[in-house]
């Protein structure tokens, strides 16, 4: 289990079949990920750094700009213009349906 409160920034983890040691390489890939995107190392990501990584991952995609832009507007949960790594998790799970993997593993519990 994979759970983050909003109001409160809490998160607790529930082994999985998995176990421990790929829930923490999953969270250190989350950490590089946000560091790649993180290009002042201020703590926060930025529009323009959010279309600065894009296009250093991208060979001339001429969507990229756009991918970029929907991506960051689901990262920015308060709408302030800069993702901060908890909002980064937030859309994170949304992205790759954490809930609904764990929903099906409680079924086949």
């Amino acid at each position: 289990m994979f759970q983050l409160s909003d109001e409160n920034f809490h998160i607790s983890f529930r082994k999985t079949r998995m176990g421990m040691p790929n829930l923490e390489a999953t969270f250190e890939t989350l950490v590089d990920a946000f560091v790649f995107l993180d290009k002042n190392k201020d703590g926060y990501v930025s529009k323009s750094e959010m279309i600065q990584a894009i296009n250093e991952t991208t060979s001339g995609e001429r969507s990229s700009g756009r991918i970029a832009m929907k991506r960051f507007e689901e990262m920015d949960w308060d709408k302030n213009g800069m993702v901060n790594f908890k909002e980064f998790l937030f859309a994170f799970t949304r992205w790759v349906g954490i809930d609904d993997i764990e929903d099906e593993e409680e079924e086949n519990v």
